[in-house]
């Protein structure tokens, strides 16, 4: 499930976007450990958004950008920073997946129109 989500970055000629390395990349495509697939680890016990400005200083992702899949209520505080929380009650499926997309896009606007066009 997590492969299906991993999206690669590109080279880029902007200095604002990240480049990865291609060896690196291609490591991580062959790992089957979860932790590999993740390019920003905050893993530690302590507020979800602390880790998210974290992710944001290291990535340079836009907070509306993020979207976070969680099985704890409390930490739908992210979303006082533009992040979108999904709350997972029994683990993270496709359909689960495809719920925190979709309410993603709405609070971003970014809904697909009947055409599959944002």
């Amino acid at each position: 499930m997590l492969k299906l989500l991993k999206v690669p970055r590109h080279a880029s000629a902007s200095a604002s976007t990240p480049v990865v390395d291609p060896s690196a990349a291609a490591k991580t495509a062959a790992s089957n450990r979860a932790l590999d697939l993740f390019d920003y680890l905050e893993i530690y016990p302590g507020s979800k958004t602390t880790h998210f400005e974290r992710i944001h200083e290291k990535s340079r992702v836009e907070y509306e950008e993020m979207l976070f899949f969680d099985d704890e209520n409390r930490n739908r505080n992210v979303e006082v920073l533009g992040v979108v929380m999904w709350l997972v009650r029994d683990g993270v499926s496709r359909e689960e997946i495809d719920r925190g997309v979709e309410s993603w896009r709405r609070m971003n606007k970014k809904v697909r129109n009947s055409n599959g066009v944002v």
